[in-house]
């Protein structure tokens, strides 16, 4: 029985398949390296735009033994129940932003853990990721006592 259908190959229609494939994996390609370099600039415009100021050697401990007192008075208020530890980590991420702004003169305190990263202090980003869990979750088993010692040893060292 002879019928007026013709079939094609399978082979025929699966050229056109990987040749579409390869063709946008190329323009996916493309796109990511136009759009690396064009954020690249931006971030490196960034970095100049955030110079970083030095305080005056002679304010500095004053500076140091205000927030000092802060951290001291958070402390209390952990221990004596009247702050829960969630609420804890949220005054040491805003005190240590507010020391950072008064000791640099750059106002960390709206910034991203990314845009904190980019301004190459290290020590204050690897403060504000270790507040970031405990500092919005509900319940945490994080270590407030250890974070406020290493809050206070960023702040003793700062020069």
């Amino acid at each position: 029985m002879k019928t007026s259908v013709e079939l094609q190959p399978v082979m025929s229609f699966l050229v056109w398949w990987i040749l579409i494939g390869l063709i946008f994996l190329a323009l996916v390609i493309l796109a990511q390296v136009i759009f690396r370099n064009v954020f690249a600039e931006q971030l490196k415009e960034a970095k100049k735009k955030h110079k970083l100021r030095k305080i005056d050697r002679k304010s500095l401990p004053a500076l140091k033994g205000k927030y000092l007192g802060e951290l001291g008075r958070i402390d209390m208020e952990i221990k004596t129940g009247k702050i829960t530890i969630r609420r804890g980590y949220q005054k040491l991420s805003r005190l240590i932003r507010k020391f950072a702004n008064e000791a640099t003169g750059i106002n960390v305190d709206k910034y991203t853990l990314a845009e904190i990263n980019m301004l190459g202090m290290p020590q204050l980003t690897r403060l504000v990721a270790e507040y970031y869990e405990p500092e919005f979750a509900r319940y945490t088993k994080a270590d407030i006592n250890l974070s406020l010692q290493r809050t206070k040893g960023v702040i003793e060292r700062w020069s």
